[in-house]
């Protein structure tokens, strides 16, 4: 219990204390916009490059967790749209941004950092297969069913071009990529390169929770209740045991890389799934209630989950 709460504590410590002083104005949109900016497109990749590029890939890798995974996600994803037309009554496109508030988890901002701290760089490998088709699968979907209810299924063809494009130009996979390529070639880094490296690497994972509670200061809670709770408990507890019986009972998933696809699995709903809802005005203060709340129960369930995964390292 004490090695959960050595984990878990500080890093919602963090987040609480960006939302604080995000609320402050020490730090306004601007300040917070700067910030994410930073993680985002600096630290968190040197963080991916240096750890990818010190890892013994062929001894690590399980090919089976994202399959797994990703099972798990369209049965859920495919149960949200159900729910949503069925049970809510909502037109598709909004029962589409249900859907993916269901399944969409904050990898990058919190997952990275979790996972790095809990186990290591093996832990942050396994989430990083993850993320790599994360959005890819995830925005891709939800953006060609909404374009289709939309009566826009000549701009749908485009989408997955486009969302391919936006992947390979994303800065976390590049970092990614670069790491694993560089250690392949068995090459160091001059030493001064490598020391600021690793204070950029030590910084990542801060930043980036301190930028999480930043981030949830523009937050509010709106919408109705019932649709917003029902994306809540679907993402932080339908969606990870799923997952864990996929990667237990159906694909024989090794035990620190089932823990780290169930802890992703748990990981509150990204902010992406806000972002995608403002982009199409539809379904706007749901996502940002569930985004929200989910965040702060979060705090609960991930320190349970620890707990119950157990130490795999």
């Amino acid at each position: 219990m004490q090695t959960v709460l050595d984990i878990v504590l500080p890093v919602f410590g963090l987040i609480l204390a960006g939302y604080g002083i995000a609320r402050t104005p020490l730090l306004d949109e601007s300040g917070i916009k700067g910030l994410n900016n930073f993680v985002f497109y600096v630290a968190i990749p040197v963080l991916l490059f240096r750890s990818m590029s010190q890892l013994s890939i062929p001894d690590t890798i399980d090919p089976l967790m994202p399959v797994a995974y990703f099972s798990a996600a369209a049965i859920v994803f495919a149960g949200g749209l159900l729910a949503a037309r069925a049970i809510f009554k909502l037109p598709l496109d909004e029962a589409a941004m249900m859907a993916m508030g269901c399944t969409y988890s904050n990898l990058i901002l919190l997952g990275v950092p979790l996972a790095f701290l809990a186990f290591g760089d093996e832990g942050l490998l396994a989430i990083l297969l993850i993320i790599s088709f994360h959005p890819l699968i995830l925005i891709t979907l939800t953006t060609i069913i909404i374009e289709l209810a939309r009566g826009h299924g000549e701009r749908g063809g485009k989408v997955l071009l486009t969302s391919l494009g936006a992947l390979l130009r994303n800065p976390v996979i590049i970092g990614m990529a670069a790491g694993l390529l560089w250690g392949v070639t068995g090459l160091g880094l001059p030493k001064p390169i490598a020391n600021m490296a690793d204070l950029l690497k030590a910084a990542a994972s801060p930043t980036a929770l301190f930028a999480v509670g930043a981030s949830l200061a523009g937050f509010t809670i709106r919408g109705d209740a019932a649709q917003s709770a029902t994306m809540i408990l679907v993402k932080l507890f339908v969606l990870p045991a799923l997952v864990w019986v996929m990667c237990t009972q159906v694909f024989g998933v090794g035990p620190l890389w089932t823990a780290v696809a169930t802890l992703s699995a748990a990981m509150p709903v990204g902010v992406n799934a806000f972002l995608l809802a403002s982009a199409y005005n539809t379904y706007v203060a749901r996502s940002a209630t569930a985004v929200l709340i989910s965040t702060a129960l979060s705090v609960l369930t991930v320190g349970a989950l620890i707990a119950f995964l157990g130490p795999v390292r």
